[in-house]
């Protein structure tokens, strides 16, 4: 028998852990990171994060700052589910499951091997979703012998994410059915006339206004860009409030009438991102998805559940851009 010495960048190259521009790959650190939880199943967070850290380092790759972000992005499209045990973050795999895309290409989600028999779709370095030829009855009788279970994309969204934030704010638990994503905006406008306080004069403030679908800039830039400002006028609107420090804004809500200012702090990015949507809804100027194409652009930033399931239905191939079938469920449209 003969034996063939590697160097670590070799052996990182043979197992596909570096994408073309020589950082680790998107789609290798997921891999890495399924690949405890699959064995150990309920797991420390830590664990897991130390054993894909150990596994690139072994291969020489130094570089593993992106491990936490792409294992968010698993929490996030529902292979596994962060709980406490005590005081301590565990990881939970989730019930394998298999969501159509399109043309007869199925996103899996789960964190073991797919099942024999069934052909994988390549796909590029920063698509984290493994992707299974399903074209047949017989390859969704392969899903459903090994208790891969097939979901819709709109079971998949149930519940929606804004429900989370309106039930805080109702402080009970918030049905689909009855607290709409325009009906948000009305919880958030409620809670500001409750609960809201007045914004100073000497206060920084940058309200999100603008045209949806033009371009959206950065609330912490220098000056104002894009579509923020200052001065939006009279309204209710989205916005960031300057904190502490220089890079400190809290996501807020905040309603302008002559003079005055009275502002509502979000919990999170996240709520802000669907009071976004939510006003968009409520007033009739609503955020603009644009289809060129495989590729969809959205000229906003997602909340994470629709970023999440944007991952499900096709690759990353640029900020807030992602390539996907023209045959595969219509996201924007299960919002409505």
């Amino acid at each position: 028998m003969r034996l063939r010495t590697q160097s670590r960048a070799q052996l990182s190259t043979q197992f596909g852990y570096l994408d073309a521009e020589g950082r680790p790959s998107e789609r290798a650190i997921a891999n890495i990171v399924r690949a405890p939880l699959s064995r150990w199943g309920l797991s420390p967070k830590r664990d897991v994060v130390k054993h894909a850290r150990a596994e690139f380092r072994a291969s020489g790759v130094e570089d593993v700052s992106d491990i936490p972000r792409v294992l968010r992005r698993l929490v996030d499209i529902g292979e596994c589910e962060e709980v406490y045990v005590g005081h301590e973050l565990y990881l939970a795999p989730t019930t394998p499951r298999w969501i159509s895309v399109g043309e007869g290409v199925s996103a899996f989600l789960g964190v073991s091997e797919p099942p024999d028999g069934l052909s994988l779709v390549d796909s590029d370095n920063h698509d984290i979703v493994r992707r299974l030829r399903v074209g047949t009855d017989d390859e969704v009788a392969i899903l459903e012998l090994a208790g891969v279970q097939e979901v819709s994309l709109s079971e998949w969204l149930v519940p929606p994410g804004y429900l989370r934030h309106a039930s805080r704010r109702m402080r009970q638990p918030a049905r689909s059915d009855a607290v709409t994503l325009g009906r948000f905006w009305d919880l958030l406008e409620e809670a500001l006339t409750e609960e809201g306080l007045t914004v100073s004069a000497d206060a920084e403030v940058r309200f999100l206004g603008g045209r949806p679908g033009d371009f959206f800039g950065r609330h912490n830039s220098a000056q104002p860009e894009g579509r923020w400002t200052t001065d939006p006028g009279e309204g209710l609107w989205c916005a960031y409030r300057r904190g502490y420090g220089d890079t400190h804004w809290h996501p807020c809500i905040v309603a302008v009438a002559g003079d005055g200012q009275r502002a509502l702090d979000l919990y999170d990015e996240d709520e802000w991102r669907w009071a976004v949507l939510a006003r968009g809804r409520r007033v009739g100027a609503e955020e603009v998805v644009r289809a060129d194409g495989l590729r969809i652009q959205l000229t906003f930033p997602a909340p994470v559940q629709l970023r999440a399931a944007m991952d499900i239905l096709g690759s990353p191939s640029g900020a807030w851009a992602w390539d996907v079938s023209p045959k595969g469920p219509d996201l924007w449209r299960l919002l409505t």
